[in-house]
């Protein structure tokens, strides 16, 4: 895997959001993206993400607001603000809004997705 060895610079402004089921999302990885993304996940209430395999990537979710409930290879907690989720590659994963109030999470991938896999 080739790395980029140059600076990259996104603004926020310039990363469209766009709707991916319940829930809407930018990505703000630049143009390295194979190397790792990041991306902005607005969770609105009673929103779920419905169980799934990380089959490529080690995700890790950064709770910025909202109270989340995760499901990680068969165990259930919840996440608040500050806390962070690691799942690794090959392990079953969904979260699920059951709060009071819309989530915010960040999500970073390692390495990034190649597309159209998405979220």
């Amino acid at each position: 895997m080739a790395y980029h060895r140059h600076m990259e610079h996104k603004r926020y402004a310039d990363a469209a959001p766009f709707e991916f089921g319940d829930f809407v999302v930018r990505e703000l990885s630049g143009d390295a993206f194979s190397v790792g993304s990041i991306a902005e996940i607005m969770v609105p209430m009673g929103a779920e993400r419905t169980s799934r395999v990380s089959e490529k990537t080690h995700r890790m979710y950064v709770v910025v607001t909202g109270d989340i409930e995760f499901r990680v290879a068969g165990e259930t907690f919840r996440a608040g603000p500050g806390d962070t989720v690691h799942i690794a590659s090959g392990e079953e994963y969904g979260f699920h809004n059951g709060g009071y109030e819309h989530g915010r999470l960040l999500l970073v991938r390692v390495p990034g997705p190649t597309l159209p896999e998405r979220y």
